[in-house]
């Protein structure tokens, strides 16, 4: 078989097994807990297989970032406006998600196959960016949701492959940006064109898009969180098994059809959380309830298997600018003050969050019992 022929089938190969990779093992869901005082907590649980070699991040004002362009093309360039942290991903500086001083949070989410981004000429040259720049450079640059709605159309956002596995991932997500006025969008590229949409329910998961995802929720419209009364048929009396019954259909697999549902149907049903304290622990508990272990979802590229799981969970704490923390492989949440960092510390900071004190024990606590 002659050499070109040869080094294009690998071309293709290496491409068709990106495409397997990007679209079915990295899935991403988010949400948002709002408190009846107004208190606002965005979460986003971050699932890929592999080793994505996730970190806690802290970048200070003044932070230096240089975006990713088509070869020929000149990059948008920027000095961070506000401090930010967040989660970083393959050992490089742009972040999947996080949160900066002034509350501001927002994610990428895996959109393959319903994505199209812009096109980029001369005239584009210093604010073009790729893909995987977005949530960096908005919540380094802007303290909203309604600034991020009026900047989108000051950058180009081109499609490029990225180099941070081999072979090099396509990279086509949408993004959730989130803030403490309750304020919140979805911000996707379809056909060459940047597509704003308000996110009142506040979910997203991945593909299909967010208007798709809204259209799909008409096939859950019989669930509910109040259970399902008995009822008699024919001589059948039909009695609920336990509690429960009124979510008969909630689905539980790990598509994101499904998480968009669960989600959507877990923050809707769940008892209202009153004040900071109670939203931030059901942000915690819907996290957990969302999140899942390596091995249901399997994905299989060449001859090697990827195991989903639930790496990473992050709740950006709009209203404190806190953000909670927890590795798939350290199983306490913590947190990183962003306000606090942001008024104290000029320098880029960073943590191993798979890495983590001992299990506190209980033990000695345990006293005489009545």
């Amino acid at each position: 078989m002659p050499r070109s022929i040869t080094l294009t089938l690998r071309a293709l190969l290496f491409a068709s097994m990106a495409i397997a990779f990007a679209s079915a093992s990295y899935a991403c869901s988010s949400f948002r807990v709002v408190t009846e005082d107004g208190n606002v907590f965005f979460v986003f649980n971050f699932e890929l297989g592999g080793s994505p070699d996730t970190r806690v991040v802290y970048y200070p004002t003044g932070s230096e970032f240089i975006a990713s362009a088509p070869e020929g093309r000149e990059p948008a360039a920027w000095t961070s406006k506000y401090a930010v942290s967040g989660m970083g991903w393959f050992n490089q500086p742009m972040l999947a998600g996080g949160i900066n001083e002034h509350g501001l949070s927002g994610a990428n989410l895996n959109l393959p196959n319903y994505t199209k981004y812009q096109e980029a000429t001369a005239a584009d040259d210093g604010k073009i960016i790729a893909a995987w720049d977005v949530p960096t450079y908005f919540l380094t640059q802007f303290k909203s949701v309604q600034e991020v709605r009026e900047a989108v159309n000051d950058v180009k956002v081109v499609f490029q492959l990225w180099n941070v596995q081999n072979p090099p991932l396509p990279i086509e997500f949408h993004y959730a940006f989130h803030d403490p006025s309750g304020d919140s969008i979805v911000l996707e590229y379809i056909d060459g064109e940047a597509k704003v949409y308000d996110n009142q329910l506040g979910v997203m998961t991945n593909s299909p898009n967010l208007e798709w995802h809204r259209v799909n929720l008409n096939n859950y419209i019989n669930l509910t969180a109040k259970d399902a009364p008995s009822r008699q048929l024919a001589d059948v009396e039909l009695v609920a098994t336990g509690t429960g019954s009124g979510m008969l259909g909630l689905p539980g697999d790990y598509t994101p059809p499904s998480r968009f549902v669960r989600a959507a149907a877990l923050t809707q049903s769940a008892k209202p959380a009153q004040n900071h304290a109670e939203g931030l622990q059901m942000a915690f508990r819907i996290s957990n309830a969302m999140s899942f272990p390596e091995g249901p979802a399997q994905v299989l590229i060449g001859d090697q298997v990827t195991r989903g799981k639930t790496d990473f969970q992050m709740i950006a704490d709009n209203s404190s600018r806190v953000m909670y923390f927890k590795h798939y492989d350290y199983p306490n949440w913590r947190s990183v003050d962003v306000a606090s960092l942001a008024a104290n510390k000029s320098t880029k900071l960073a943590l191993d969050p798979a890495l983590g004190p001992p299990i506190e024990s209980a033990t000695a606590e345990l006293a005489p019992a009545d």
